[in-house]
């Protein structure tokens, strides 16, 4: 059977430079054989004229909203790359980018991406043909900082990312990029810890790297790298308490956006691990943008559960055969807006 055809999500408010972003990894030979999936808004479609270097033949364009259209519009333009690939009437592929237009919620799309298999015959092939490999987020180094206080949807993208890239640094001085640059990582990291943020004029090996490494967003098949998929460390730096840490990022919606790290010593139960998760669901609702954690169990401590979920989604859950390092508690990682934290710990007896 062969493996998965990796799809990545590029997000990033408009005018962060996405399709430029594009253009200059098409032009390499590492992204030969790359899909590309335009979601853009309104009828005229515009992008996929400024994508260069790719055979016509591998660019599906979608004009409607993608957060509205997500188990429409995307899955079916997947399906039809899979169908047409399978019936030799484009060029094979190896991966495939979704181009989000920068107004878009992107977490339907990738919750859709996680599904288990078990709907109809278009879902059933997207989920077993393609996985989620990574979702990164462009970000404006001239005007993303403001872009954040001004636009909610901003934040969401951040928040999602496990990969976010600073863009526009040649734009401005370098006194400037440098104290913006630290301005913008403090308001990243704040968002969301566990990112890996990178600038693309400093760091374009390591973008480049980054791609094409073999992985996924829920962890499925790189255990190893758990712990930095995880990274709870940023809590520890902080020297902040073990047991929850929380950041707050203030719109000007009134909404707020906040990630918290809840740590357990002793193992918990596979029936509060169970009520942990269907709890999530209920207490939080679409207002969780991700979780994700390493959980011990009672029944075999020295392997701990994954889990991973956006919005309502909670991925199917998997156990690794050991621990990733040394620490071995329970570590979870929650971001959302409003979330009712103390409710939420109050399900693991937590005050």
């Amino acid at each position: 059977m062969l493996a998965p055809i990796p799809v990545i999500i590029l997000t990033g408010f408009l005018g962060s430079g996405k399709t430029t972003l594009i253009n200059s990894l098409l032009r390499l030979p590492e992204f030969t054989g790359t899909a590309v999936l335009i979601n853009e808004l309104g009828d005229v479609s515009l992008d996929h004229d400024l994508i260069l270097d790719i055979d016509d033949e591998l660019i599906t364009t979608t004009t409607g909203c993608m957060c509205c259209t997500a188990a429409g519009d995307v899955q079916n333009a997947l399906f039809g790359l899979w169908h047409r690939r399978t019936k030799r009437k484009i060029s094979k592929f190896s991966r495939v980018i979704i181009e989000a237009t920068g107004l878009v919620d992107p977490a339907p799309a990738i919750a859709n991406l996680l599904t288990p298999p078990g709907g109809n015959l278009i879902q059933n092939t997207v989920i077993t043909q393609f996985v989620l490999s990574s979702v990164v987020t462009l970000f404006d180094i001239v005007h993303g900082y403001s872009t954040l206080e001004q636009h909610p949807e901003a934040a969401k993208q951040v928040a999602l990312a496990d990969i976010i890239v600073l863009t526009k640094s040649d734009l401005v001085d370098n006194f400037k990029v440098k104290a913006n640059v630290d301005r913008d990582r403090k308001a990243l990291v704040k968002l969301n810890p566990g990112a890996n943020i990178l600038d693309k004029k400093h760091d374009w090996r390591l973008l480049n790297n980054a791609l094409l490494t073999p992985k996924t967003y829920d962890l499925r098949s790189k255990e190893e790298n758990a712990s930095a998929w995880l990274d709870t460390d940023y809590y520890m730096e902080e020297g902040q308490n073990f047991h929850t840490h929380n950041h707050k990022h203030q719109s000007h919606d009134t909404s707020l956006i906040t990630s918290h790290c809840i740590l357990l010593e002793e193992a918990i139960t596979p029936l509060m691990f169970s009520l942990f998760l269907n709890s999530l669901k209920v207490i939080s609702g679409s207002d969780l943008l991700r979780m994700k954690g390493l959980f011990k169990l009672t029944d075999d401590p020295e392997r701990p559960f994954v889990a991973h979920g956006v919005q309502q989604t909670i991925h199917p859950i998997h156990r690794l055969e050991r621990w990733p390092s040394k620490d071995r508690r329970t570590r979870i990682i929650l971001i959302g807006k409003g979330l009712k934290i103390k409710s939420i710990r109050a399900v693991l007896n937590l005050s």
